[in-house]
């Protein structure tokens, strides 16, 4: 371990015994690896978790368990409380939740084989996302300038707007946001020049 000397006015405190963090689990519902391998089993190859124990009369033993959030994500209960597959999957292989995002590489919220998972920051976690709901364009990065009668490519990186200009096509918007994510960002999927 390493330890630090507490700066003036700061307290230093003690690592929490096993028992004291027991008792955090339980009263705050929070969910550890060995309860995760106690309910459930999952397959890293497959993503998908299924019963092991019965816990209610609506649920049997063998029944894989998650239901589609209306967005793609899969959840399910764990101690009375909602929980996302991908952190129950992270939390049931690696031992912990992490304080970071975790991505689906492949875009699909509901694949959540390990493979397909990695802990990203809130930018790393935004370049991995398809084109909104309300995009007219039909292209990620691609708004349409009604003051220029223009295409608009800009692109983001680390919550910074970065504009690439107008354009009278929004193909060739779309091209010039597919370099510039190649350039400034690490983790988006493979962008498709159609």
């Amino acid at each position: 371990m390493n330890h630090r000397l507490p700066l003036a006015g700061e307290k230093q405190f003690e690592p929490l015994s096993a028992d004291v963090l027991l008792v955090l689990h339980v009263r705050f519902n929070m969910v550890t690896q060995a309860q995760l391998h106690h309910l459930f089993a999952y397959n890293p190859e497959t993503g998908i978790f299924i019963r092991k124990i019965k816990t209610s009369n609506s649920v049997k033993v063998g029944d894989i368990v998650g239901s589609n959030n209306g967005l793609g994500y899969i959840k399910f209960c764990v101690n009375s409380k909602l929980q996302f597959a991908h952190r129950m999957a992270w939390l049931y292989v690696y031992g912990s939740i992490p304080n970071v995002n975790i991505d689906h590489i492949n875009s699909n919220p509901s694949d959540n084989r390990i493979c397909n998972l990695r802990l990203v920051n809130q930018s790393e976690n935004m370049q991995n996302t398809g084109k909104w709901k309300n995009n007219t364009s039909g292209y990620k990065g691609v708004t349409w300038a009604k003051d220029k009668n223009k295409w608009c490519s800009q692109i983001w990186k680390n919550n910074k707007k970065h504009h690439l200009g107008f354009f009278d096509k929004a193909e060739t918007a779309y091209k010039v946001y597919c370099q510039a994510a190649k350039k400034l960002h690490t983790h988006n999927k493979v962008l498709e020049l159609t």
